[in-house]
């Protein structure tokens, strides 16, 4: 039996035998390939990408594009932090089950097991308590998470394989919140809607806390004559105000100020479409503006482009007492240990 735990439990001399470390790789596996993201973090909070790599799946299997990124070098020396592709986990928020917190997983197991696609034995089961505001009747929520467990042994193997340092097995929502704090906007409230070819996710965060994660579905024709891109954009743009009109009205919190979109060939287009329908302040996000890039990195094609941010935000996550405070810290733990041993 496989065997899973909170990646904060831990203490942090087992992850950085007593010191911050100065680097971190975050490797996301999209529906074509790998990218990854080697990030330095430094003590005053500040990061610079030191690089940027990506292997192709179309074309050769799991292990052949794992040891394409280590002959780059970009796995050597550093902690790594791999994101699931969403095809292989589901969430889901759900009022917060009245039960101790080391009752919670099989609580939720059990409220779970008439919707997962697989047994409920089968799943690995997290969450993530989102934030809400304390002097409201708010009811508390959380994100339940579950992935099979085979899947998430079977993320790490390859590049154990390869003699990758692999800490944690984490989630894009979680990556996100991870980049969207270290992003200028108000400290109350902002959001960060990332897009690829075939969905948006948007996630927001209040003081460094996850407050909601939804994933909205494009249409796999946006940039065809089939689809008038201004309509999808407006599809998209309408859920967007949706779901903060929903999270402000749930957590109690104050709104949403600022959203970032993009990278994507329509950011602009879903950008407008967004601040038109929203009346917010609409940022496209251009990473190597917004953050510091080394030299030698050279900049994505734009059908890669878009998987950066989660491969960026996997490298920035942070378990240092001091990096962040406890609810925030909380939220950027959501994560399976990687190194899955049998029972």
């Amino acid at each position: 039996m496989l065997q899973t735990n909170w990646l904060r439990v831990l203490p942090w001399r087992a992850l950085g035998r007593g010191r911050r470390t100065s680097e971190q790789v975050g490797v996301y596996r999209t529906s074509t390939g790998l990218i990854a993201a080697r990030v330095r973090l430094d003590g005053d909070d500040g990061c610079s990408v030191e690089q940027l790599e990506t292997a192709d799946l179309k074309n050769q299997r799991d292990e052949a594009a794992v040891g394409q990124l280590a002959r780059s070098g970009i796995l050597s020396r550093a902690p790594v932090i791999l994101v699931l592709g969403p095809e292989h986990y589901n969430t889901f928020p759900l009022p917060a089950p009245s039960v101790p917190s080391a009752e919670m997983r099989d609580a939720l197991r059990w409220k779970l097991r008439d919707v997962l696609p697989y047994a409920p034995e089968d799943a690995v089961i997290e969450f993530v308590r989102l934030a809400h505001a304390t002097d409201s009747n708010a009811a508390e929520s959380l994100l339940a998470v579950a992935a099979q467990r085979r899947l998430v042994a079977q993320a790490s193997a390859p590049f154990l394989a390869a003699g990758a340092d692999v800490q944690a097995v984490d989630i894009a929502e979680m990556a996100q919140r991870n980049l969207l704090i270290r992003l200028p906007g108000a400290e109350e409230g902002r959001a960060l809607l990332g897009l690829d070819e075939s969905s948006a996710l948007l996630t927001v965060v209040h003081q460094g806390a996850l407050c909601l994660a939804r994933r909205i579905q494009i249409p796999p024709s946006l940039g065809t004559e089939d689809e008038d891109p201004e309509h999808v954009a407006t599809r998209i743009a309408t859920q967007v105000q949706r779901s903060l009109e929903v999270v402000e009205r749930q957590s109690g919190l104050a709104p949403v100020r600022t959203v970032w979109i993009g990278p994507h060939p329509y950011c602009a287009l879903i950008a407008r479409c967004t601040a038109e329908q929203t009346g917010l302040e609409c940022l496209q996000l251009d990473l190597q503006q917004e953050l510091g890039f080394a030299a030698t990195v050279a900049e994505l094609p734009p059908e890669q482009a878009c998987g950066a941010p989660i491969a960026i935000g996997a490298a920035l996550r942070s378990e240092h007492p001091a990096a962040v405070n406890r609810t925030a810290r909380e939220s950027s733990a959501l994560s399976w240990l990687s190194k899955l041993k049998a029972a």
